[in-house]
């Protein structure tokens, strides 16, 4: 079995586990210059650590918070460019559907990051 399946078998989707890292709230830096934004953080570090030990090969941090970035983990665009602002509107309706547990989001967004994650390739 695939680490990704190991996952999805142990806590029900890849989306729960990624996400449970940052407890279901997107991380929002508040950057002025570009030169404030990381190209790793401790989180990012945490996580490919556990990826790793699950069996994923190629997830190294900065390959890991290049991810959190992507998928709306972590917003890092600087506060005066004009997605910040919708990347923090964005953030707080997916806080508001997680606690309203709407399940049909859940598993729409969770089958969509599956198949984001497979298409990757990223396991042994």
């Amino acid at each position: 079995m695939s680490p990704r399946g190991r996952i999805v078998d142990e806590l029900g989707s890849f989306d729960k586990y990624i996400w449970g890292f940052v407890n279901y709230k997107p991380m929002v830096g508040h950057f002025r210059y570009p030169r404030q934004v990381t190209i790793k953080t401790s989180k990012a570090d945490a996580i490919s650590k556990d990826l790793i030990r699950r069996g994923f090969r190629g997830v190294g941090p900065t390959v890991v918070y290049s991810f959190m970035q992507v998928s709306g983990i972590t917003n890092d665009h600087l506060i005066s460019c004009f997605r910040f602002q919708y990347c923090l509107a964005t953030a707080s309706s997916i806080d508001n559907k997680t606690k309203t547990n709407d399940k049909q989001t859940e598993d729409a967004a969770g089958l969509a990051f599956a198949g984001a994650i497979d298409e990757l390739s990223l396991c042994t």
